[in-house]
């Protein structure tokens, strides 16, 4: 019932998007995000926007991204600066926004690991990074084309 209502809020927040999918364990794919469905209702982005691809099992969720500075100090940097108050935790959450920008920028095509058990994301990192990854973390998983859209596959 619980994770019911999550998925309601989440429906209500975000609109009828064609593009929400379960990852199981409260982790959702919804409009090029990868969250995390929270207590009362709140959601935490993992992997932020962009994301093109990623599948999922019992223990992870992996996903493939390629970023667009323009788009991320836009919609990220400048918008968080603009709407956040000059508190010291405002500025670190700003920093934090700033360095988690430049290193996905440095990495043209992101990959991403995310252990559900704990909600540990490991990334931005590039592919070979992200293989040594997997087979660090026995991430038996696969992405069959890394720019193919999850949400245009057939059912």
């Amino acid at each position: 019932m619980r994770k019911l209502l999550y998925i309601y809020i989440v429906l209500l927040l975000c609109g009828c998007h064609d593009s929400y999918f379960e990852l199981g364990d409260s982790y959702i794919y919804e409009s090029g995000r990868i969250n995390k469905l929270m207590d009362k209702g709140t959601i935490t982005i993992l992997v932020p926007d962009q994301v093109l691809n990623y599948e999922f099992d019992d223990n992870y969720v992996i996903a493939y991204q390629k970023p667009d500075s323009a788009y991320y100090r836009e919609y990220y940097i400048n918008a968080f600066k603009e709407n956040s108050d000059s508190t010291i935790r405002s500025q670190k959450m700003t920093d934090s926004l700033e360095t988690l920008l430049k290193k996905m920028l440095s990495v043209p095509d992101c990959y991403w690991i995310i252990r559900k058990q704990d909600a540990k994301v490991f990334g931005p990192m590039s592919e070979s990074d992200f293989n040594r990854m997997c087979k660090k973390l026995n991430v038996l998983i696969k992405m069959d084309k890394k720019y193919e859209s999850r949400f245009l596959r057939t059912k």
